[in-house]
């Protein structure tokens, strides 16, 4: 078996078609403006899944965007198995969500069967067709149903089910305190400019 084998059939392959600087940047902005104090805004797009770090066991946050199909809620990884997050939640399946307003702790969950990672897959189509070919292709897959039915088990995606067990820690608004600083100092100008006159 090569290396390459070797690699497609544990999950690892790595998806470098991400490797850009303007998305390392466009993937930390969302959690930026959820620190800053934009966490309503921002999170009617996107969610912010806290998951356990698996060597640490400290909170890691990291912006996804979700896909809703029904009533059920999927988390599909782009980059395949090198991302950390996706590690961390196949290590340690419990995980907070920030998203429309709420914080919920879910357990993400593999897939069923062949017939729900098709509906998936279906929706990734929709939602991204060239994008997601690029990811398939990256983990040795073609863009075929043929495929995909067969080696369903090797996609990055996890659904999510609502559970009451205790989570992470959710992301704050740390940085909120930074609007301060502008503001504070638009007030001192104007209140110099008053006093002064």
């Amino acid at each position: 078996m090569t290396e390459h084998q070797t690699l497609t059939r544990e999950g690892t392959q790595t998806s470098h078609y991400l490797d850009t600087w303007w998305s390392r940047e466009l993937i930390g902005l969302p959690l930026a403006l959820w620190r800053l104090g934009f966490g309503p805004l921002t999170g009617r797009v996107w969610m912010v899944v806290t998951t356990r770090g698996r060597s640490t066991g400290l909170p890691r946050h990291v912006a996804v965007y979700p896909h809703v199909i029904g009533d059920r809620i999927y988390l599909w990884c782009p980059y395949g198995g090198r991302s950390q997050w996706y590690r961390n939640i196949v290590a340690n399946p419990v995980a907070t969500v920030q998203w429309r307003g709420g914080t919920q702790v879910v357990r993400a969950v593999p897939l069923e069967d062949e017939a729900e990672a098709m509906e998936v897959v279906g929706a990734l189509r929709r939602f991204a067709a060239s994008w997601f070919g690029l990811y398939l292709a990256s983990q040795g897959l073609h863009d075929t149903d043929e495929d995909i039915a067969a080696n369903w088990q090797r996609l990055h995606l996890r659904r999510l089910e609502p559970t009451t067990e205790k989570g992470p820690a959710p992301l704050t608004s740390d940085l909120a305190w930074v609007w301060l600083v502008p503001a504070s100092a638009l007030w001192f100008r104007w209140f110099v400019r008053e006093h002064s006159a």
